[in-house]
């Protein structure tokens, strides 16, 4: 006699309908804020703006930083909403709903980016699947994960390697599960990212994200097996950069020498 599968438990439950599994890339953006913006631990980055500063955070007196930590578990109440709008199940979930409203009164700017961008990475679904909708949905991870770097961060010289990396990891995704409508523009931009990666960053920084980025491809590849072709080009793409990147060392990054303080001082004072 087969055995029953067991039903989740409810913190289980909880931990699968929210996918709070997604919440290590998004503590990764967090404390990313933390690292580049570390005055947003302890003040209202808005606080200059006005009337604006206000409507971007209305309770003005908590530190950004803060609030923004509070939004990444929060705003998972979006994944059980989606779900019920996809007709996945049938009961509007009350939880979720009110994790969104608490989201839009703690940090409604940041909130209502990351809404639209978690939308825009369903544009193939309700527009079109073609290279340009494909990189709107990208655009949508932007937005989503990456939102809180530049809407409570204020980091937008991250702009330009956030962008490629968005269309770089979302690309590789849409490869892998044959989902893209053309594998060679989408192969193109998944490089643009690396490429760029000289112009924004020291080879400290770029040996850092090859030692954080090969890992977690290959951890990927380990749980889902057809990504391991996946993992063999990343980690051939970016063992090949850390290499171009130590012989330009004395250069990097790149823009700075072209453009003197274009990319501002960002690496907070050691602790000890």
């Amino acid at each position: 006699m087969a055995e029953e599968s067991k039903e989740p438990g409810k913190v289980m439950k909880f931990i699968q309908d929210y996918r709070m599994k997604m919440l290590i890339p998004e503590l990764i953006v967090v404390f990313c804020v933390f690292y580049l913006a570390e005055e947003a631990l302890y003040v209202n980055m808005y606080a200059g703006l006005g009337i604006w500063g206000l409507i971007l955070q209305p309770l003005y007196m908590v530190p950004s930083g803060v609030l923004v930590l509070v939004t990444a578990f929060t705003l998972h109440g979006i994944y059980p909403l989606d779900n019920y709008h996809e007709g996945k199940i049938s009961d509007l979930p009350k939880a979720a709903v009110v994790m969104i409203i608490v989201s839009f009164i703690l940090l409604p700017g940041l909130v209502l980016m990351q809404m639209i961008g978690y939308y825009l990475t369903e544009a193939t679904e309700f527009v079109s699947r073609n290279p340009f909708w494909e990189r709107v949905e990208s655009l949508g991870d932007l937005l989503f994960y990456a939102g809180p770097v530049f809407f409570v961060g204020l980091q937008w010289w991250l702009l330009i390697p956030v962008f490629f990396l968005s269309q770089g990891i979302d690309g590789i995704h849409k490869i892998a599960h044959h989902e893209t409508s053309s594998e060679k523009i989408t192969a193109i931009f998944y490089f643009l990212f690396p490429i760029s990666m000289p112009f924004f960053f020291n080879p400290v920084e770029i040996m850092a994200m090859a030692a954080v980025s090969i890992p977690a491809f290959a951890f990927y590849s380990y749980i889902r097996p057809y990504y391991t072709y996946v993992t063999a080009v990343h980690t051939l793409t970016f063992a090949l950069l850390v290499v171009v990147a130590l012989f330009l060392a004395p250069y990097l990054p790149l823009l700075n020498l072209w453009y003197p303080g274009f990319i501002p001082p960002h690496v907070p004072p050691r602790l000890w």
